[in-house]
């Protein structure tokens, strides 16, 4: 069930909010049980056949936590956690990587039949990575283990189980000990939210997806302006594609009383590699660097230790400190990212493009003192745009089909597949090919200027809504007093707005995250 379209908004959620607001005069046990029913059939309207394997992936991750809290034994604890994270990540292996991994090592004769086009379950790779850190973090006792019920609702809850936001138990299971009934306050806030994430996918990321989808399919056929409008187009896709999702489930369950983090902090205004890693998909960033990177970083420096060797900044600006310190971690980690996203190789690539584009961030942050005239000869602007270039650069790996592909797009961005008569006006030259209809391909274009103006000058969807957090750093923007309130003017505007997105839900497509 999508959440931009009609039985999800006039059906399941008024359901939904209904249901949850009647048995909140019950107690907290009903209102788990409504949770976890609804978020079943939420999950089971898409393929019932699923179910089974999601009620199996809870129950037996269930009882691997009542293995690892009962042990009194610190090596039997660590041994049902391996072999727990083990069993989640051999299902993933299963459904994810052993099909396109055999058929990318042309195996057919070990393929049996009807087996070599397993479906993807939508959401498998969150609720796994949810259940691990939920593993991780009672083996380590910074959370206590809970009941089967309230367990469920942690994994199951709606609107993070198909694509997150990844949600840490240690911040979530906490609030699913405070239900009670609606609240005005935050049904009108949540509602606002999913409004604005609605108008996010409907309006900006499907309406320019054509002009991805044109490049994509024939990398070949495309020239010089093609190539480079396809290649921003499928950015900013992505970003609004996936930031209005994780509006709307920013949204959804602010409806019910319960807060989920951040996912999406203008990553586009970042002014490096590294400061756009901790706003993109913020919730992914925590979880690689909670249960990836600091694991790693621990393992070196306890080598080192043992070698005799420093383990601080000083040490990490020498090159054998930096390859052992910075570099391996990082690549390490973002070598694993790629995998997450996908069994092609050209999200390995991905992964290790970004790995060396944070070493070579946390290289310069080593070696040149903050105090160094070249961090302000270089001005904000340029910084910024140069940061999103290299991520256009990183997200043609992600979005190609096969490295082949990605760097003859390369190429051609290049310059090296057009000839000169492209070299004046390519964009007007070219621009009878990309689409249909002139109609079509204008509407597509001026919703891509509007990308850059949103991300680049407007605040953000929690910067308007009042939700950043006291230690967040605000960017300057066009309308700094853009301000969402509980007040007729705010309702009227947004009901028009929904009104408008909910005349194009039915040309909408399912989101770009649904597929890793």
């Amino acid at each position: 069930m999508l959440f931009p379209s009609n039985v999800f908004i006039l059906l399941f959620l008024p359901v939904a909010l209904c249901g949850y607001q009647l048995l909140s005069r019950f107690g907290r046990v009903p209102l788990l049980l409504w949770l976890t029913g609804s978020s079943l059939f939420f999950y089971g309207y898409w393929n019932p056949v699923y179910l089974v394997l999601l009620c199996s992936s809870i129950l037996i991750n269930f009882f691997f936590s009542y293995r690892i809290s009962e042990n009194k034994s610190e090596i039997s604890k660590s041994y049902w956690l391996a072999i727990a994270i083990t069993a989640n990540l051999l299902l993933l292996t299963y459904f994810k990587y052993l099909f396109p991994v055999l058929n990318f090592l042309h195996i057919h004769n070990m393929i049996r039949s009807g087996f070599s086009d397993v479906v993807l379950p939508l959401g498998i790779s969150f609720f796994t990575f949810t259940q691990i850190a939920y593993l991780i973090d009672l083996r380590q006792q910074i959370s206590g283990r809970r009941d089967l019920l309230t367990y469920s609702v942690f994994v199951t809850f709606f609107p993070h189980l198909i694509a997150g936001p990844i949600i840490h138990p240690r911040d979530f299971i906490p609030q699913l000990d405070r239900l009670r009934g609606l609240r005005s306050y935050d049904v009108a806030l949540g509602l606002s939210w999913f409004v604005m994430g609605l108008s996010k996918k409907v309006f900006i990321a499907d309406r320019i997806a054509p002009l991805a989808e044109i490049l994509y399919a024939h990398p070949q056929s495309a020239g010089f302006a093609t190539t480079w409008i396809g290649v921003l187009a499928y950015t900013m896709q992505l970003y609004f594609d996936f930031s209005g999702y994780s509006d709307m489930a920013l949204g959804l369950a602010r409806m019910f009383s319960l807060e989920f983090p951040i996912n999406f902090d203008s990553p586009f205004k970042a002014q490096s590699i590294i400061d756009f890693w901790q706003h993109w998909h913020m919730t992914l960033s925590r979880y690689l660097n909670e249960y990836l990177f600091s694991p790693i970083l621990l393992w070196v420096n306890g080598r080192r230790y043992k070698a005799g060797k420093k383990s601080n900044r000083k040490a990490a600006a020498t090159p054998e400190g930096f390859l052992s310190m910075v570099f391996f971690p990082t690549m390490t980690t973002m070598f694993i990212a790629g995998v997450w996203h996908g069994a092609g190789l050209q999200f390995i690539v991905f992964g290790v493009l970004h790995g060396f584009y944070l070493s070579i961030n946390h290289a310069w942050r080593l070696l040149t003192p903050r105090e160094s005239r070249l961090h302000k000869i270089v001005p904000a602007p340029v910084m910024i745009v140069l940061t999103f270039l290299c991520v256009a650069v990183g997200m043609i790996f992600f979005r190609s089909a096969n490295v082949h592909d990605a760097f003859y797009i390369l190429g051609t961005m290049s310059g090296f597949h057009t000839g000169p008569a492209y070299a004046a006006f390519p964009f007007l030259a070219e621009l009878p090919y990309m689409g249909r209809s002139m109609h079509n391909k204008f509407v597509a274009c001026l919703a891509l200027g509007l990308c850059f103006f949103i991300v680049w000058a407007m605040p953000n969807t929690q910067e308007i809504l009042g939700q950043v957090k006291e230690d967040s750093v605000q960017v300057p923007n066009l309308a700094p007093g853009l301000k969402w309130r509980m007040s007729g003017l705010w309702s009227m505007g947004l009901t028009v707005l929904f009104c408008l997105v909910f005349l194009f839900l039915d040309s909408s497509s399912s989101f770009l995250y649904f597929q890793f």
